[in-house]
């Protein structure tokens, strides 16, 4: 009985693996219009700014867990976005009036690490992945590193992405924008 869990488990998580680079693809593709039927009615996108913590303002390093340094009190989102932001957002990158993506930025995602945390009961997954996000724009290069944590509805053979939680690894961002989604 154990080797078939663990085998259904391994099934999973290689469709998951396979959804998420079969994504990555269509993003480095600008395949946004694809990219948007992968996605749940109910998506929420989201970037949280992220601030330094002091090792001075931490009383117990037995409880730390880095989504200290997300969402302050006082700091906003860098993006929090639903199905209709993201749809004007791709509907501008198309129009060519998106400045910061005419022409557009060569991207290539590598996603990897791919973790999943709970299975529900109606198959909903939490998954958490690590993503490495080259932008290649003019003479510009940027590498943008950060952990997905994302929320899979069963949909058919394939999933549907209801939440993007994206922790990026800087608190200081180099780039101009944030054009590109992770």
């Amino acid at each position: 009985m154990n080797a078939s869990v663990n085998a259904e488990n391994f099934t999973l998580l290689l469709r998951v693996q396979q959804w998420l680079y079969r994504e990555a693809r269509m993003l480095d593709e600008r395949r946004f219009d694809l990219w948007l039927d992968l996605l749940d009615e109910q998506i929420r996108y989201r970037i949280p700014s992220r601030a330094y913590v002091r090792q001075g303002h931490v009383k117990d390093f037995s409880t730390w867990s880095v989504d200290r340094e997300l969402e302050a009190a006082d700091a906003l989102p860098l993006i929090d976005d639903d199905l209709r932001a993201l749809r004007n957002r791709i509907e501008r990158l198309q129009t060519g009036m998106a400045w910061a993506e005419t022409p557009p930025s060569i991207a290539r995602r590598l996603v990897s690490n791919v973790m999943i945390l709970d299975v529900e009961e109606a198959g909903r997954l939490s998954v958490v992945s690590t993503i490495f996000l080259h932008k290649v724009r003019g003479d510009s290069r940027m590498l943008f590193t950060a952990e997905r944590r994302d929320r899979l509805v069963p949909v058919g053979d394939g999933f549907r992405l209801q939440e993007r939680y994206v922790v990026l690894d800087d608190v200081v961002l180099a780039s101009e924008n944030l054009s590109l989604l992770f």
